[in-house]
C-alpha cells in the first residue's frame, strides 16, 4: 500500500514537472512584453556594429519570437549578453540600454568602444549581478558610480589597457560591494602598495571567490590581511612588481585552485607546503628568475592539472613522483637548471597534452619513457638539452602529436619513421642541431600535414631529389642546411611545378647545390631563401628579383659572379635582407636594391670609389651596410653621414684620407674601418648623442691622441685602436664607460703608467685589455685591476654580438688576440672569454697579488718587462687560466708549486728570467717542454735534464734574501769592465759611491736589453 502511495506521488510531481517545463519554454519564447521589445529595438538601431560579423543583433526584429543574446523573465529582460558583436562607437548615458532597470547580467565583452568612457548611465542598473565590460576599448578613470551597484556578484573590467583607478581608490570602488564573488580588473592601472591592496580586499569584499588582478601595478609583500579571505578559489597576480617572497599562508586556503604569480618578481623559496593543497589544479610561477623551487614527492591524490615553473630555479632532478600526477594535462619546466634524466613514471601522465622541459641540463636517453602511452600529447619541447641516443620511433605513431621540437640535443641515432606512420596531425617536426645521422627515411614524406620541418645541423648523408617535396603539399617551411646531404635540384615538369608546396621559408645551406633550383622561379610566397655555402657558379638569376615576396636572401659562399653585368642589374626591390659575402662579385657599381635593410657584400672582388654624394644620391644606404674584404678606394665622404645607418663595416680595404668626424653619430652601433691606410687623427668633436657600441679603427695609419670626446660615446663596449701610431697616456676618460667589455690599444705609442689616480673605473664588464707593444711603464696599477669583476665570477655563455633592428640579424664583433704565443683571430667572442695582454711594455716592480683574484681569466701575458721580484703562489687560483707567459723579465726566487695545481694550464713561459731552484715535477709541469724554462740558469730538473746540485735550503736563502737579489744585479752590471783596472776606478767607483750614477746607469741597460728583446 505504501509502495503504491509514493508511486503516485512520484508520477504526480514528474507529471507536473514535464508541464511547469513546457510552460516555462512557452513563456521563454514570448516572455518580453511590448515595452521590452521597444527598448532593445531602440537599443539595436543606436548601435554601430557589422553586420556580417554579429550573430545576435543582426537577427532582433519585432516579431521575432526569441531574441538571441536576451534572456527574460516575467516578461523582463534580466540577461543582456552582447559580447563579440562587432560594436564601435559609443554609448551615451541616455541609450536605451540603461532604461532596462531590471537587468541583473551584462555582458558588453570583445567590442570596440573606441576609448570612449565607461558610462556613468550604469548606476541605473541597480539590480545588476554580474557586469563584463572586458577588453572592449573602455578608456578613463573608473567611474564612482559603479561602487552604487551593490548587488554585483562579478565585475569584469579586465584588459581595458587605458583605464585606471585612481579615484575613485580601489577601496572606494568595491567598498560597497559586499557581494562580490568575482573581480577581474587584469590590466587596469591600479598602483598600490601591498598593504594597501590587500587590506581594501579584505576588508570590502569578504565573500571573494576569484581574484584576478594581473599587470595592474601592484606592489607587494602580499599582506597577510588576504587570510581573512576564506573563500578564495582563484589568485592571478602575473606581472605585478611584487617584489617579495611567496608566503606560505597562501596554503591555507582550503578551497583553491588557481594559484599564478607569473613575472611577479617572487625570490626566496617557494613553500612546499602550496604544492599540498589538495584542491590546486593550475600552480603557474613562470618567470621569477630569483625564484628557488624543490619539487616535491606528489601524492596520488594531487588535482594537479597544469602546471608551469618556467625561468625559475629548481633545485635537483624531475621527481618519480611525477608520474602521481595523473590529471595533469600541462606541464612547463622550461629553463629551469633541471638536471638529471627525465624519469619513465612520466609515461603515468596519460591525460598530458604540453610537455616543455626546454633549456635545462636533462641528461640521457627519453626512449625508457612509454611515449606510446601518452595518447594525448599535443606538443612536446625538449629544446636546448643534452639528452642523447635514439629519437623514439613511438612518438610518431602518437594520434594528437602536432609539435615535436627536440632541437640543440645530442640525440645521435638515426631517425626512424615506420612506414605505416599514423601522426596525421604533425605540423611541425624540428630536430636542428643534433647528431642524426643516416639518411633521411622516405616515410617522412608520409606526414602530410607537416608545415615546418628542420633538420638542419646533423650528419644526415645521402642524396635527396627536391621533387620528392611534391607529397608533402602543407610544407611552407623547410630547412636541410649543414648536414652530408647531396640534394639534386633537377626541374620538375611543368605539371609537377604547379603542384609544388608553396614554401615561404627554404633553408638549404651547404647541401651541395650547382645551380639554383628553377622551380623558386615559381614561389611567389617565398619570403626566406637561404642557398649559402653550396658550390653554385656563375650569375645570380634576374628571376630572383620578381619574388614580390622575397624578404630575406641568402646566396653567400658561393661562387657566384657577375663577369657579364655588374651586380646592380640584381633588382631586388622587396627584399630587406641581402646577403651576397664570400662570392665572386665584381664591379664598380652597387647593387639598387632600394628596401634593403641589411646589405653584406664582403669578401668579394668588387672594385669601388665611394662617391662622394653617396647620402645625396638615389641609392639608399641600409641599416647594415658591409664592404668588407674588397678593393674600395678612395676616401670616406661626409655624406654618408646622412644615412640611418646602424652597422658600417669598411674594414680591409684600401681607404686613405680621414675619418670624417660625424661618423661618430647617435644612430650607428658599429663602425669598423680596420685594415685600411687611413691617415690622420681619430675625430674629436664627438658629440654625447654618440651611440657607438664597437668601434674598430685599428690597423690604420693614426696619430695624435685618444681623444677625451670619445668619452661620449658612453655605451661602447668593444674599442679597437690597435697596430697605429697614436701617442699620449692610458685612456682614463673611458671611465665613463660602464659598458666596455674589450679595449685593445696593441701597438701604438702611448706610455705612462696603467692607472687611473682620480678615482676607481666602473669597467666591471671588461673581458679582453690588450696594451702589449707600448711603451708603458711604471708597476702594474693594484687598484685598476680590483675593478675587473668580470674576471672574477664566470659570465654566462654567450656571443658578442649587435642585433640590427628590423632584420632579425645580428653584427658579429672580431677581433685578434695573441693565444698561447700566437695571433689568434675570435670569429665569435665568448662572453667568457678573458684575457690580459701587457707584455713589451717597460713595466717593472712585482707582479701584484691581486691577479689572483682573477678567478675567470683564462689568459695573462706580461712577457717582455722589467717586471721583478718572485712569481706570487696566489697565481695558483686562477684555475680557468689556460695560458701564462711571464718570458724576458727578471723574476727571481723559486716557482711556486701551487701552478702545478693549474688543470687547464696548456702554455707555460717562464724562459729568460733569473728563476732558481727545482722545477715542480707534478701534474701540469710534467707536459711543459724545455723551451718554458731555458734562460733561467738558476733552474734545474725535468725538462732542462739538469740535476738539482744545490739545497732546497740554499735555493730558499737566495730567494728570500732580496738585498742580495739587488746586489747580483749590480754585480751582474759591473761585471764587465771588473777586469779592467783603470775602467774601475774611473766608472765603477763613482757607480758604487754615487747613487744617481749608478741609478742612471741601471736604466741604461735596462733600455738596452728591452730594446733588444722587442727587436
Amino acid at each position: 500500500m505504501k509502495g503504491s502511495i509514493v508511486s503516485w506521488l512520484l508520477l504526480a510531481i514528474s507529471t507536473i514537472s514535464i508541464f511547469s517545463e513546457v510552460a516555462g519554454a512557452s513563456a521563454s519564447a514570448q516572455c518580453l512584453g511590448i515595452d521590452q521589445r521597444s527598448l532593445l529595438l531602440k537599443l539595436r538601431n543606436s548601435l554601430i556594429f557589422n553586420a556580417s560579423k554579429s550573430s545576435k543583433l543582426v537577427q532582433w526584429d519585432r516579431s521575432a519570437d526569441s531574441w538571441s543574446g536576451v534572456t527574460c523573465k516575467d516578461g523582463l529582460v534580466v540577461g543582456l549578453d552582447l559580447s563579440d558583436e562587432s560594436i564601435s562607437g559609443i554609448i551615451d548615458d541616455l541609450s536605451s540600454l540603461f532604461k532596462l532597470e531590471f537587468l541583473r547580467s551584462l555582458n558588453l565583452a570583445f567590442n570596440d568602444f573606441n576609448y570612449m568612457a565607461i558610462p556613468s548611465g550604469l548606476m541605473n542598473l541597480s539590480r545588476l549581478e554580474n557586469l563584463n565590460l572586458s577588453d572592449a576599448r573602455f578608456a578613463g578613470q573608473i567611474p564612482a558610480e559603479l561602487s552604487r551597484l551593490r548587488k554585483l556578484r562579478t565585475l569584469d573590467l579586465s584588459y581595458l589597457f587605458n583605464l585606471k583607478l585612481e579615484k575613485p581608490s580601489l577601496r572606494s570602488l568595491i567598498g560597497d560591494l559586499g557581494e562580490l564573488r568575482e573581480l577581474y580588473i587584469d590590466e587596469v592601472n591600479v598602483s598600490t602598495k601591498g598593504s594597501e591592496w590587500c587590506d581594501a580586499l579584505s576588508s570590502s569584499v569578504p565573500k571573494l571567490e576569484v581574484l584576478s588582478m594581473s599587470y595592474c601595478s601592484l606592489s607587494g609583500p602580499i599582506d597577510a590581511s588576504l587570510m581573512s579571505l576564506a573563500n578564495m578559489s582563484v589568485i592571478q597576480l602575473d606581472g605585478n612588481n611584487l617584489s617579495t617572497t611567496v608566503p606560505s599562508f597562501l596554503a591555507n586556503f582550503s578551497s583553491l585552485k588557481t594559484l599564478s604569480l607569473s613575472d611577479c618578481g617572487m625570490q626566496g623559496e617557494f613553500p612546499q607546503k602550496v604544492f599540498q593543497v589538495q584542491t590546486i589544479q593550475t600552480l603557474d610561477l613562470s618567470h621569477n628568475y630569483l625564484l628557488q623551487v624543490s619539487l616535491p614527492d606528489f601524492s596520488e591524490d594531487n588535482s594537479l592539472e597544469t602546471l608551469v615553473i618556467s625561468h625559475t630555479k629548481i633545485l635537483g632532478r624531475i621527481p618519480d613522483s611525477i608520474g602521481n600526477l595523473r590529471k595533469l594535462s600541462t606541464l612547463r619546466l622550461y629553463n629551469c637548471s633541471l638536471s638529471g634524466s627525465i624519469p619513465s613514471s612520466m609515461k603515468n601522465l596519460s591525460e598530458l597534452t604540453h610537455l616543455d622541459l626546454s633549456y635545462n641540463a636533462l641528461t640521457g636517453r627519453i626512449t625508457s619513457v612509454g611515449w606510446e602511452d601518452l595518447l594525448h600529447l599535443k606538443a612536446i619541447r625538449l629544446i636546448g638539452n643534452s639528452l642523447e641516443g635514439d629519437i623514439p620511433p613511438a612518438l610518431f605513431r602518437l594520434p594528437r602529436l602536432e609539435i615535436i621540437l627536440l632541437r640543440r640535443n645530442r640525440f645521435n641515432g638515426q631517425l626512424i619513421i615506420h612506414p605505416n606512420v599514423s601522426l596525421d596531425q604533425l605540423s611541425v617536426l624540428d630536430l636542428k642541431s643534433n647528431q642524426l645521422h643516416g639518411s633521411i627515411p622516405a616515410s617522412i614524406f608520409k606526414l602530410q600535414q607537416l608545415q615546418d620541418l628542420s633538420l638542419s645541423y646533423n650528419n644526415f648523408s645521402g642524396s635527396m631529389n627536391i621533387n620528392a617535396l611534391q607529397r608533402l603539399g602543407n610544407l611552407t617551411y623547410l630547412d636541410l642546411s649543414y648536414n652530408g646531404l647531396s640534394i639534386n635540384a633537377t626541374a620538375p615538369t611543368s605539371a609537377a611545378a604547379s603542384s609544388f608546396p608553396k614554401f615561404y621559408s627554404l633553408e638549404l645551406a651547404s647541401c651541395q647545390l650547382r645551380t639554383v633550383p628553377q622551380f623558386l622561379a615559381n614561389q611567389s610566397n617565398l619570403e626566406i631563401l637561404d642557398l649559402s655555402n653550396n658550390n653554385i657558379r656563375g650569375e645570380i638569376p634576374r628571376w630572383i628579383g620578381t619574388l614580390e615576396h622575397l624578404g630575406v636572401l641568402n646566396l653567400s659562399s658561393n661562387f657566384f659572379e657577375d663577369s657579364a653585368t655588374p651586380p646592380h642589374n640584381l633588382n631586388l626591390t622587396f627584399a630587406h635582407v641581402v646577403d651576397l659575402h664570400s662570392n665572386m662579385l665584381r664591379g664598380n657599381v652597387l647593387p639598387m636594391l632600394l628596401q634593403v635593410d641589411y646589405l653584406d657584400l664582403s669578401r668579394n672582388n668588387i672594385t669601388y670609389v665611394i662617391p662622394d654624394k653617396i647620402g645625396d644620391s638615389l641609392l639608399s644606404i641600409p641599416l647594415f651596410f658591409s664592404l668588407s674584404k674588397n678593393n674600395i678606394h678612395g676616401s670616406i665622404p661626409k655624406s654618408i653621414c646622412k644615412a640611418n645607418l646602424k652597422v658600417l663595416d669598411l674594414s680591409r680595404n684600401h681607404l686613405s684620407g680621414t675619418i670624417p668626424d660625424c661618423l661618430m653619430m647617435a644612430s650607428l652601433m658599429v663602425l669598423n674601418l680596420r685594415d685600411n691606410k687611413l691617415s690622420g687623427g681619430i675625430p674629436q668633436n664627438i658629440l654625447p648623442t654618440c651611440g657607438l657600441k664597437t668601434l674598430d679603427i685599428s690597423g690604420n695609419l693614426l696619430q695624435g691622441q685618444i681623444p677625451l670626446s670619445l668619452a661620449n660615446c658612453a655605451t661602447l663596449e668593444v674599442v679597437n685602436i690597435g697596430d697605429n701610431q697614436i701617442d699620449g697616456k692610458f685612456p682614463c676618460h673611458f671611465r665613463a664607460m660602464s659598458t666596455l667589455r674589450i679595449l685593445i690599444l696593441r701597438s701604438n705609442k702611448l706610455h705612462g703608467e696603467i692607472r687611473c689616480p682620480y678615482g676607481p673605473s666602473t669597467w666591471q664588464k671588461l673581458q679582453i685589455v690588450d696594451l702589449s707593444s707600448n711603451y708603458f711603464s711604471g708597476t702594474i696599477s693594484t687598484s685598476l685591476l680590483t675593478s675587473w669583476e668580470a674576471m672574477k665570477a664566470n659570465a654566462n655563455f654567450d656571443y658578442l654580438h649587435r642585433f640590427v633592428p628590423r632584420t632579425g640579424l645580428f653584427y658579429q664583433d672580431r677581433v685578434i688576440v695573441t693565444v698561447k704565443g700566437q695571433q689568434l683571430e675570435l670569429v665569435k667572442i665568448l662572453t667568457i672569454f678573458t684575457s690580459i695582454d701587457f707584455s713589451g711594455n717597460r713595466l717593472e716592480g712585482p707582479i701584484t697579488h691581486t691577479l689572483g683574484n682573477l678567478n675567470a681569466l683564462h689568459f695573462l701575458n706580461l712577457s717582455h718587462n722589467a717586471i721583478s721580484g718572485s712569481i706570487p703562489s696566489v697565481l695558483g687560483n686562477l684555475h680557468q687560466l689556460e695560458s701564462l707567459d711571464l718570458s724576458q723579465n727578471y723574476l727571481n726566487r723559486t716557482i711556486p708549486t701551487q701552478l702545478a695545481n693549474l688543470n687547464f694550464l696548456s702554455f707555460l713561459n717562464l724562459s729568460n728570467n733569473q728563476l732558481v731552484g727545482s722545477i715542480p715535477a707534478s701534474k701540469q709541469f710534467l707536459t711543459f717542454s724545455e723551451s718554458s724554462f731555458e734562460g733561467n740558469l738558476g733552474l734545474c730538473g725535468l725538462p732542462l735534464n739538469k740535476s738539482c746540485s744545490i739545497t732546497m735550503n740554499r735555493t730558499e736563502e737566495v730567494g728570500d734574501d732580496r738585498n742580495n737579489d739587488d746586489s747580483e744585479k749590480k754585480w751582474f752590471y759591473l761585471g764587465i769592465p771588473l777586469g779592467f783596472v783603470f775602467g774601475f776606478r774611473v766608472v765603477c767607483g763613482p757607480l758604487v759611491f754615487v747613487q744617481s750614477w749608478r741609478f742612471a746607469y741601471y736604466r741604461f741597460w735596462d733600455k738596452v736589453l728591452f730594446r733588444h728583446s722587442r727587436s
